[in-house]
């Protein structure tokens, strides 16, 4: 019995979905939080390295002085304490759906896909507007790169 369960429970996790296969299913699944406003799930559609420089990008606000964080919460409407304690997922929805700053990634999510380029580990997908968004294949998953932005 021990055997069958354990062969059960390989299988589920052999078949389960870890992530997206292809940059469509990435991009749909980023616009489907995008929808719901939801920078959570964003995060799970990242990649490494912009998780990386997310995370770069607060140590350097906890680096700050209290004059540069004081111009940095009047800037993004955030509270000092919120910028010093600011989760990867609130650096996401400054990235997505900021409007101070001034980047809005989440409007190309809600635009339709016109053409995809892939090239090895990479993928091109370009939207409506012309924008072509980055994303990269790490490991099976294609997950979106922002890193250089």
């Amino acid at each position: 019995m021990k055997k069958i369960y354990l062969f059960i429970l390989i299988t589920q996790a052999a078949c389960g979905s870890g992530g997206p296969l292809t940059p469509v299913e990435s991009f749909n699944g980023i616009r489907h939080a995008v929808e719901k406003n939801d920078s959570d799930v964003i995060v799970n559609y990242l990649t490494q390295s912009s998780l990386d420089k997310i995370s770069k990008h607060n140590q350097m606000i906890r680096g700050m002085r209290s004059d540069q964080l004081a111009m940095l919460s009047v800037k993004y409407g955030y509270p000092q304490d919120k910028l010093l304690n600011m989760k990867t997922s609130d650096a996401v929805s400054l990235y997505f759906f900021s409007d101070a700053a001034d980047i809005k990634l989440g409007r190309y999510f809600r635009e339709n896909i016109v053409s995809i380029d892939i090239d090895g580990k990479l993928a091109f997908v370009k939207t409506e507007s012309g924008i072509e968004l980055d994303f990269i294949r790490e490991g099976p998953y294609w997950k979106f790169d922002l890193s250089n932005l």
